[in-house]
């Protein structure tokens, strides 16, 4: 018998619960958002794929998972997320495994469509879900544990995919990353999950209650989802399309391609503590004063690269900015909804928020592609601007009418 003091909401430990996800997690987007970088030039020698088809997978991904994901969303709410993340954790195999025998454009995208129906399944919404299910009053703080671990994704299948890409191919590499998904993601989800939720708190359990989630009018409820809706898109239109140009900006302002390439690894790690420090202090912030914080630092970092002289200092402050705001809205992103809808609700909110989200994130990268090529880096700098002020106001108006209501 697990010592009873273990089950009540004010003394879950953490790490437990964050640990086994925070591994799928890392899995999950390591083998599906981050390959296209490692594909493209093996797919374009191989099958003839070009590098626009081979990121348009991610597109293709988003586009789909911003369809499936509502009703997926209802599905854990009514059920839990052990099966659901169980079953898109195979879903993902699959998936890797119908890419790995692609022979062109149809075969390669049409794994990249089962990717987007195992995304909202065994990522970072049915993963939040969980931990929203299981943590009760530090839920925030697990989601913020389990956002800040599965952001190392890419400092791990980067290396990885090159490495076996290198020594076995990509075809057998995408094999491998099925396998991963067969025999540790879906045996975590289902052993570990089942764990955690048999040693939930019950509500029934005397001392064990958790609060009744914050009930909102349907004008409210409404008005709440409109406004965070915008803020999210509008955040994730820069985080979408922004990094994947910055070695180009920088570049463009003189700067050499190493270190330009050095810059653009400052990012993650200044995500990563964005995360920590969330995590670690925010809990006596507001998520939404959080919101309105990591939103206002993004317009102040985009435009240092146009106020101020190409030094190096210019460039590291701007990348260091941009990740410090955009790992922290990740994280309000993944808890506002929380904060305002409930549990009971979580994973049906965030399924119906998905989806402007993704269609925004999905055609974000072109935009800012576009712009870059005709109009330059400082055009591409204002038009995150833009957005960066936009969001900044949008979140400033949801924090100032729904700050309360977030807190009780």
């Amino acid at each position: 018998m697990p010592d009873p003091s273990l089950l009540k909401p004010d003394s879950i430990r953490l790490a437990p619960l964050a640990a086994p996800l925070a591994v799928t997690q890392i899995t999950g987007w390591g083998t599906t958002y981050w390959i296209p970088a490692m594909l493209a030039g093996p797919l374009e020698r191989d099958i003839g794929l070009t590098a626009e088809a081979v990121f348009g997978g991610v597109t293709v991904m988003l586009l789909v998972s911003a369809v499936v994901a509502p009703r997926f969303g209802r599905l854990i709410d009514a059920h839990g997320s052990r099966w659901p993340m169980v079953a898109g954790s195979l879903v993902l195999a699959l998936a890797l495994l119908v890419i790995s025998q692609a022979t062109g454009t149809v075969s390669y995208l049409a794994g990249w469509v089962l990717i987007g129906i195992g995304m909202p399944l065994a990522l970072t919404q049915a993963a939040a879900a969980a931990m929203a299910q299981i943590a009760g009053p530090k839920a925030r703080q697990a989601i913020g544990l389990l956002m800040m671990i599965g952001g190392l994704s890419s400092s791990v299948f980067w290396p990885l995919s090159a490495f076996l890409e290198a020594n076995v191919g990509w075809r057998q590499m995408c094999m491998l990353f099925a396998l991963a998904h067969v025999v540790i993601c879906a045996p975590i989800h289902l052993l570990a999950l089942g764990r955690m939720q048999a040693q939930r708190p019950r509500d029934a359990g005397p001392g064990a209650r958790t609060p009744a989630p914050p009930r909102l009018s349907p004008e409210e409820r409404r008005a709440a989802f409109i406004l965070m809706a915008t803020a999210f898109s509008l955040t994730g239109f820069i985080s979408w399309g922004l990094p994947l140009q910055l070695v180009e900006i920088l570049k463009a302002y003189g700067h050499p391609v190493a270190f330009a390439v050095f810059v653009g690894t400052l990012m993650g790690p200044a995500q990563v503590a964005a995360r920590f420090a969330e995590m670690t202090f925010g809990g006596r912030v507001g998520i939404l004063t959080v919101g309105v914080i990591s939103a206002a630092l993004m317009p102040l970092a985009v435009l240092l690269p146009i106020l101020g002289p190409p030094s190096p200092a210019i460039a590291i402050g701007f990348a260091i900015g941009y990740g410090m705001s955009a790992g922290a809205i990740t994280i309000v992103r993944n808890v506002a909804p929380l904060a305002l809808f409930g549990k009971e609700t979580y994973a049906t909110m965030t399924g119906w928020l998905s989806l402007p989200q993704n269609i925004v994130f999905a055609l974000s990268p072109m935009i800012f592609a576009a712009t870059m090529r005709h109009s330059g880096p400082t055009a591409t700098l204002i038009l995150a601007f833009g957005a960066a002020l936009a969001a900044l106001a949008v979140m400033m108006i949801l924090d100032r009418r729904f700050r309360d209501r977030a807190a009780a």
